[in-house]
């Protein structure tokens, strides 16, 4: 069987990314992914050895404005050449749907990491905030425009698999598919053989945008009676006037580290004395599992998919986005390094759950049963 795949593109390192090497990996079908941008040097190496069949010229996204019209509107003319294929699987992180408009001749699986957030209504005047008086009035009319073709694209999905509850609640809102219509497929992580000693830093691993809320981590930590221990900010460098914020709120306490190749990224997490991840109403995010994997206990918001996958004073603390609260689960963890261990050998217990190995497996099943094989 020649399932083929299709995602905007392979830009970085982020989880839409993983997900995309690891079903093409995991999988028993001979895969295919479809790209309009490989950047071979800032995503993941391993996708050198999968089929990656860019469609297009390789430019890459300037901008919103550009990915709207380029990578959204354009995707809808583009013709992606299935005849040999069995099933697409549309990877849907905002505007990847689109391309299911003109391909649509063999069934069509969505995996839905997020609707548009910029679209959704706890983020749209967020997003808009970020926008020029000038470029306002684009963003609304692009966003309702949208919304028409979302619903368009939408309709050519023969099944769709959600990464977590709240993605499926999020698609039900906005009238996208019925609940009985959509399941949830957990992304995985990836296994270690072996866990490690616990080290002298606390991790924040997360790409750097806002709603990532590294600054929230840099006020709760400096609130914190830390010791001599350090906070360690790493992720793919995205937004640049956000880091210069972020660097001139820190102290020597706090470390930067940015585009970190994979096996230093690994090193990341398995000395870490424990990993916070603070993000805003995060889809998935897929940090506290990665966590649990090295065997580190997470400190997360209680929002968002996080409330799924960390167990409270069991994995790890779900406190709320306040920085007092962080703050004193970050004393809480320090203070007694049996907790941490205890919480972090329960983390381990629990992230085994997702392994990669399991979730190609049973993305297979979902193909198979949507192609009729």
């Amino acid at each position: 069987m020649r399932q083929a795949i299709y995602h905007p593109w392979l830009k970085g390192r982020g989880g839409a990314e993983k997900v995309i090497l690891e079903a093409a990996k995991n999988s028993e079908h001979e895969t295919t992914v479809f790209t309009l941008f490989y950047d071979e040097e800032q995503t993941f190496e391993e996708f050198k050895d999968v089929d990656i069949q860019v469609i297009g010229s390789n430019a890459q996204p300037r901008n919103f404005l550009d990915k709207g019209l380029r990578f959204g509107l354009g995707a809808m003319i583009k013709k992606l050449p299935l005849e040999d294929y069995d099933a697409l699987i549309v990877s849907e992180a905002g505007i990847g749907s689109l391309i299911a408009i003109r391909n649509h001749d063999i069934p069509v699986i969505g995996y839905v990491h997020t609707p548009l957030r910029p679209a959704l209504p706890e983020f749209k005047q967020t997003y808009r905030a970020e926008k020029s008086v000038f470029t306002r009035p684009i963003f609304d009319i692009g966003i309702k425009i949208y919304d028409i073709l979302e619903r368009q694209a939408w309709k050519h999905f023969d099944a769709v698999l959600a990464n977590s509850q709240l993605t499926k609640e999020r698609i039900v809102e906005k009238g996208l598919k019925k609940e009985d219509e959509i399941e949830v497929l957990n992304p995985g992580a990836e296994l270690v053989e072996e866990t490690s000693d616990l080290g002298k830093y606390f991790l924040y691993p997360s790409r750097f945008r806002r709603y990532k809320r590294q600054d929230l981590a840099i006020e709760a930590w400096k609130q914190a009676e830390t010791q001599d221990f350090d906070l360690v900010l790493a992720g793919a460098a995205q937004e640049q006037d956000y880091i210069q914020e972020l660097e001139g709120k820190a102290d020597s306490s706090i470390k930067f580290k940015y585009d970190l190749p994979g096996d230093q990224w690994k090193e990341q997490f398995k000395n870490a004395y424990g990993v916070l991840f603070l993000a805003e109403k995060e889809d998935w995010g897929i940090v506290p599992i990665e966590a649990g994997m090295y065997g580190k206990p997470t400190i997360a918001v209680n929002e968002g998919s996080p409330a799924e996958t960390v167990k409270d004073r069991e994995t790890g603390f779900l406190v709320e986005a306040d920085s007092a609260d962080i703050a004193e689960k970050i004393e809480a963890m320090i203070e007694s390094r049996e907790k941490a261990e205890f919480m972090g050998q329960k983390a381990r217990e629990n992230a085994e759950k997702y392994s990669w190995n399991n979730f190609g497996q049973k993305l297979d099943g979902k193909v198979k049963q949507a192609a009729g094989k």
